[in-house]
């Protein structure tokens, strides 16, 4: 099912997703999307991670 939500709404559901269920492969195509809105919306924006090389 599709449907349109904002960028809140799909950041706080892929939040709640990854902590029931630890595990982010279903929602790659979701994460992508996330990704790529705040690249474009909020190029600037600083955030602190925890960054690990391959």
């Amino acid at each position: 099912m599709k449907k349109e939500i904002t960028v809140r709404e799909l950041a706080d559901e892929l939040i709640a997703r990854i902590d029931r269920s630890k595990d982010i492969d279903c929602c790659k195509d979701e994460i992508k999307l996330l990704a790529k809105l705040a690249g474009e919306r909020l190029p600037k924006e600083k955030v602190l991670v925890s960054w690990k090389d391959a």
